[in-house]
């Protein structure tokens, strides 16, 4: 009589069934533009590597990348407040503006002899304001965010000439504190630093992180940006309207942020800062895999999209590269972000 047949249990290892599960998350449609916004960083990163790197000094440094983030620490706020907005489906044109108006409510202010804490809060309330007049058009008045933040853009730069069309330099001495401070690490040619703004900026994007993320609120407003209006967001329980509204206060109050951490960077107010910086961080949001249509993104995403505008900039410096070569060079990458876009959107449908 033949052995009876013993079935031997499956390996507790991987299986192909869950290596094809890992797999398929790994390709998900969702996660493809980040996947190439992580290679873009890599290859620009290997390009300097390969170009500007010496015996005495690698281009890939902790260096490099403080540099990077006190020049652009203004533009990583921006670009969080940004990304709540284009989620939600919306636009937000008016930030640039708010950066000017920030910068000089505080250098006027300052130099009137307000206290300096006083004019940090008014100087972000500022941008809180214009975020939620803007939050009102559009969800009370209905109006088109591409219009409603374009009169916030008008407004804020109307208010800027208002109070002053000359630059303003801030003298204040705790101003200039706050400006000059920093952290040093590293001897001689390897210094390297974290100033201020960088410290502001690491808090605003682990708060987004957790905002957008991890609350209710964030997942109303991937749900604003679904493509129906925010009906399944409705359905779900959640509250669209008042999201689609704070999405804007959110804006705005960056906005305000990035104002503050410019005139930190400057140390003036000028009623022309920041023109054409809104579509810097719409660029950034995009290149950091948001979707323009809406219900697709990640702040680290903006985060990286944010050192990608800065490596370029880098990179055309150490080339000794006209200023404009830096747009073409972005406006070249964004393209090439946009027409993926249109193909994962086509493949959605």
């Amino acid at each position: 009589m033949s052995a009876p047949t013993v079935t031997q249990p499956a390996p507790t290892g991987t299986t192909p069934r869950a290596a094809a599960a890992w797999w398929h998350r790994l390709a998900d449609r969702r996660f493809l533009p980040i996947a190439g916004t992580l290679a873009t960083l890599v290859l620009l990163l290997v390009i300097g590597q390969m170009r500007y790197s010496s015996d005495s000094r690698d281009f890939i440094s902790p260096r490099l990348f403080s540099n990077l983030f006190i020049d652009n620490s203004y533009l990583l706020v921006l670009a969080i407040g940004m990304t709540f907005v284009i989620i939600s489906g919306g636009i937000d044109l008016s930030v640039g503006g708010v950066v000017a108006l920030t910068g000089l409510v505080v250098a006027k202010l300052l130099e009137g002899g307000a206290p300096l804490p006083l004019v940090l809060i008014l100087g972000i309330l500022v941008g809180t304001a214009i975020g939620s007049l803007i939050g009102v058009m559009v969800q009370y008045f209905r109006i088109q965010p591409f219009i409603a933040s374009l009169a916030g853009l008008f407004l804020a730069r109307g208010l800027a000439n208002m109070i002053g069309t000359t630059s303003i330099g801030i003298k204040d001495d705790g101003f200039a504190s706050l400006a000059s401070w920093k952290i040093k690490f590293g001897e001689g040619r390897d210094t390297w630093y974290i100033n201020l703004s960088m410290v502001i900026a690491l808090v605003v994007l682990l708060l987004a992180v957790y905002l957008l993320h991890y609350t209710r609120f964030g997942r109303t407003v991937y749900g604003l940006g679904s493509g129906d209006g925010g009906q399944a967001a409705g359905l779900m329980g959640l509250q669209p309207g008042r999201a689609k509204m704070w999405v804007y206060v959110i804006s705005g109050t960056c906005a305000g942020i990035g104002g503050i951490l410019f005139a930190l960077y400057t140390k003036s107010g000028y009623n022309l800062s920041g023109v054409g910086m809104e579509l810097d961080a719409i660029a950034s949001v995009v290149i950091g895999g948001a979707l323009l249509s809406g219900g697709s993104g990640f702040v680290l995403g903006s985060f990286a999209g944010v050192t990608v505008y800065g490596l370029i900039l880098v990179i055309c410096n150490r080339e000794g590269l006209e200023i404009w070569w830096n747009r073409i060079l972005i406006g070249a990458i964004l393209l090439g972000f946009v027409l993926l876009q249109r193909v994962l959107v086509a493949r959605r449908r």
